[in-house]
């Protein structure tokens, strides 16, 4: 038996018959004749070898010197002893051997730790060679249970990876994830039996080619190995409004996408220096975090970004507030703006509010012409090349000005926290009412039901769902094909999970804008303009407040016109991946166009088209993932350690005898049944008074326009079921933890929207 770890090691795997490929052992003061000799006897026939280390106590219990000396890979016959020379040159006068072993040019490889913190098996992978693990690159992280269960894992979006082509070694770029889960059960049970083989938990290097799974090296875990421990925390906020339920994959890669590039652009363009922002992109890149289909904002990232600007206390506050933060948490934070910032920032941001009227009246412009363009055209006569140019060029056209809206919400934010210093929450919520698009498209949906209504065969069509005899008629009726068409060019992508890109809009699924047009049938709108409450504040107060609510509806009702720019552009967006979902299907690469959806931004413009092979096994994977998300109650918000998901728990009542406690959001009291609504849907008919939801986004307005009174899970002042509630003298409740799980549809109940409390009647 060999004196060196690695070398033993190898030997006793072999004979308990796991499969590590054929080797050889020589001393370091062999000659080549030895090298030619070992060929012949033990790998005849092969081309490319490995060429390793195995130093004396190189990976004993006590101490690993693993990395520090040479190794080679893809090494031909003819330059196997210069290789061997390096190797042993490496050793510095300290006794070694060197392993010459047949090379295989692995299709994905890693390292495995066969027990972490006691009971978990923890696996980095990538694709193609072992290399860029072992020296650090970025690679996906797995951590499992004992019997390879996955607890967590960390796909890296962006791997550099080495692949072994035409005889030698060249670097690219992997957009795909590495690991099956039978590899992963498959690594795990090698990982249990060679720890009990050696008796101590093991650092195990592998490789999979064409299927077939290979040890390469397994040296002890020499220290306490342990997984990270910084508490990491998630919260649904204010998100869950805009990503209600559950997410798929494309959804969740593009909006994280989004978040990533337009936050990067609001700190340089508030001063912060681009080689700083872009050195912590990984921050930016995971501002978002994905369970069991649901989206989180990662609490800790948002903390850590506001931090590039001076100010971070007053900036973590206003965060909290304008996201409506269930989390309130403190962590080490390293990042500081510069001195050069903190001097300049007042200056900066002065001038951008001085300037923020020009400024935002062009990104206006510039969006609806971009988006009105777009809405005329033909994206079916595109091929997939033409759809991923079009989409690279929206994102650089479109998602570089984006910051502008975020401009504006921090003017909001920072007006309201100035109204809340001078007067009260009830008072001030009677006063921050202001008309909003969401009345608008009210109003423009009354006028078009009424319009069509005139037209009898047209409505017979309509009340009948007939979407095909509706385009014939409407053909021969210019002035309602006209009205019609300006309320699809405006409101046409606003629906209930309008930033869903999987959701069926009105333009696949016209039959949906027929519900909403019988609904209002009869209904009555009014006038909404609302006037200012007096108040007895002294006078310098009172104008100190009325200026700053001037400001603050000025700033809000923009607010709200550029979550309608929002919901157009992901209207469009959604358009050109629903084309690529055809051709894909037409290819027969996926099997319907919807399977899109569960692939990622990554994997469909990734121009290698051989990491198409994969798609229908990762579709397939993912439904069946996405079939236990459906059936799970998932934390509203939560904290983890170790990159493990939350647990599932059970969902708490939150009522005391016959009362549920929200969150006042427009003021008034109702009394009348309610409906609950777990996800939106326009009923035939309202038989209801009091709409009772988890989540609203903008979609919902023309269903709670019709409701008298609110009462919603989530959400804040700011969000929009609170906006349009007051627009519309709507009593409202917001915050109602786990009310549509403790009313019931057809009860009595009475809403108090000054005081946030809903007493059960009957």
């Amino acid at each position: 038996m060999y004196n060196t770890g690695k070398a033993n090691s190898l030997i006793e795997l072999r004979k308990r018959g796991f499969n590590v490929p054929p080797f050889f052992v020589l001393n370091a003061f062999d000659k080549e004749d030895k090298i030619i000799a070992g060929i012949n006897e033990i790998l005849p026939g092969v081309e490319y070898f490995a060429v390793r280390s195995s130093a004396k106590n190189e990976d004993s219990k006590e101490k690993s010197y693993a990395g520090q000396f040479y190794s080679a890979l893809g090494v031909s016959k003819e330059h196997l002893f210069e290789e061997f020379t390096k190797v042993v040159d490496s050793f510095c006068g300290k006794d070694g051997l060197v392993i010459i072993q047949e090379f295989i040019p692995s299709d994905k490889a890693g390292v495995v730790f066969s027990q972490v913190d006691k009971e978990k098996i923890v696996i980095d992978s990538t694709i193609g060679l072992c290399r860029p693990v072992v020296d650090g690159f970025a690679c996906d992280e797995y951590v499992c249970d004992k019997n390879g269960h996955i607890i967590h894992k960390n796909i890296s979006e962006a791997k550099d990876i080495q692949l072994f082509k035409n005889n030698k070694i060249i670097s690219e770029k992997s957009f795909i994830e590495s690991l099956t889960g039978d590899e992963i059960g498959q690594l795990a049970s090698i990982a249990r039996q060679i720890q009990k083989l050696f008796g101590c938990p093991q650092d195990i290097e592998w490789c999979i080619k064409s299927n077939v799974l290979y040890i390469l090296q397994s040296r002890p875990i020499t220290h306490d190995f342990k997984l990270r421990k910084e508490e990491y925390f998630f919260d649904s906020a204010n998100i869950a409004e805009s990503y209600s339920g559950i997410v798929l994959p494309l959804t969740f890669s593009y909006a994280q996408f989004v978040y990533e590039k337009a936050y990067m652009d609001l700190l340089i363009m508030s001063g912060a220096s681009k080689k700083k922002v872009n050195a912590h992109e990984d921050i930016f890149r995971n501002l978002l975090g994905h369970f069991y289909g649901r989206m989180y904002y990662n609490m800790n990232n948002w903390y850590k970004m506001t931090a590039f600007i001076p100010g971070y206390r007053r900036n973590k506050n206003n965060l909290e507030a304008m996201i409506t933060s269930n989390v309130k948490e403190e962590i080490d934070i390293s990042i500081k703006p510069s001195l050069w910032l903190k001097f300049f920032y007042p200056i900066i941001a002065g001038t951008k509010i001085l300037f923020f009227g020009i400024t935002s009246r062009y990104f206006k412009l510039f969006v609806r012409g971009k988006i009105r363009r777009l809405q005329k055209y033909n994206f079916n006569e595109l091929d997939y090349k033409e759809c991923t140019s079009l989409f690279k060029e929206l994102s650089n056209s479109l998602l570089h000005k984006w910051y502008i809206t975020m401009e504006n919400d921090f003017l909001v934010m920072t007006y309201l926290g100035f109204l809340r210093k001078i007067i009260d929450e009830e008072t001030l919520q009677k006063n921050i009412v202001f008309q909003s698009t969401a009345t608008k498209q009210v109003s423009a949906i009354a006028d078009l039901s009424k319009k069509i209504q005139k037209k009898s065969d047209l409505w017979d069509a309509i009340k009948r769902g007939d979407a095909d005899e509706f385009k014939r008629l409407i053909l021969k009726n210019i002035e309602i094909e006209k009205a019609l068409n300006k309320y699809l060019l405006e409101f046409g992508y606003r629906f209930a999970n309008e930033l869903k890109l999987e959701s069926i809009g009105i333009e696949e699924d016209i039959t949906k804008l027929f519900n909403v047009l019988k609904i209002y049938e009869n209904y009555k709108y009014t006038d909404y303009k609302t006037k200012n409450i007096s108040l007895s504040l002294p006078l310098y107060k009172r104008f100190l407040f009325f200026l700053t609510l001037r400001e603050f509806k000025k700033h809000a009702s923009k607010r709200e016109e550029f979550r309608l720019l929002r919901s157009n552009a992901f209207g469009i967006i959604r358009h050109i991946f629903r084309r690529m979902g055809r051709l894909l299907a037409d290819q027969e690469i996926i099997v319907d166009a919807d399977d899109i959806f569960y692939l990622t931004l990554e994997e469909i413009l990734n121009e290698n088209t051989s990491n198409r092979e994969s798609f229908k096994k990762n579709i397939g994977e993912r439904k069946q993932q996405y079939s236990l998300y459906e059936k799970m109650s998932t934390p509203v918000h939560f904290s983890t350690k170790d990159g493990l998901t939350p647990e599932i728990i059970a969902r708490e009542s939150i009522t005391h005898n016959n009362f549920v406690f929200g969150k006042p959001a427009s003021s008034g009291i109702i009394r009348g049944k309610v409906k609950i609504f777990k996800d939106f849907s326009m009923p035939d008919k309202i038989d209801f008074d009091i709409l009772v939801a988890s989540h609203t986004d903008p979609g919902w307005t023309t269903i709670i326009a019709l409701a008298k009174g609110l009462i919603i899970e989530h959400g804040g002042v700011l969000s929009h079921a609170s906006i349009i509630a007051r627009e519309l003298k709507i009593p409202t409740v917001i915050g109602a933890a786990n009310a549509t799980d403790k009313l019931k549809d057809g009860q009595v109940v009475e809403i108090d929207g000054s005081t946030g409390v809903v007493k059960i009647i009957s």
